[in-house]
């Protein structure tokens, strides 16, 4: 039993509404160490006094991107439609690490692009990029236990 949330893990996608979603597909397993939530830290706006100090400050919330790999296997259908990688719609996700007791994250809404590419040694493969948007209510990306 783990004590973190690592290992091999489980995404479910849903079509977004905005809201937490209550119909999710499995999405093939990923690609080792691809699935990954990144955060960019929000912008500082500084008020200045002259001489360079700093009288007040104010942060922007954080944005996030979540992305995968998948591989093109044979027989497997694509999980999404794109046009030259454009996948329309928002989507909702949810990723539940090996141990299914330990905290996930749930994604209520997003928009998603997916970028293909080839090599000899790895095949064919879809890197998908969720950029994650502001959802009906709560945070962005939210914690998420299976079965709870």
């Amino acid at each position: 039993m783990a004590i973190l949330s690592w290992g091999k893990c489980k995404i479910e996608h849903s079509v977004s509404n905005g809201m937490a979603s209550t119909n999710w597909t499995e999405l093939d397993t990923p690609k080792e160490n691809t699935t990954k939530l990144t955060p960019t830290a929000g912008t500082v706006q500084e008020a200045k006094e002259e001489g360079g100090a700093v009288v007040d400050s104010r942060i922007g919330k954080n944005s996030y991107e979540f992305e995968f790999d998948l591989f093109v296997k044979k027989g497997v259908t694509r999980p999404f439609d794109d046009d030259d990688g454009v996948i329309t719609g928002e989507h909702a996700f949810r990723v539940t690490p090996e141990d299914t007791a330990c905290e996930g994250i749930l994604i209520d809404r997003s928009s998603l692009r997916v970028e293909e590419r080839y090599s000899t040694e790895e095949g064919k493969m879809l890197h998908y990029v969720a950029k994650v948007l502001k959802p009906t209510t709560g945070k962005m990306v939210k914690p998420f236990t299976a079965g709870s």
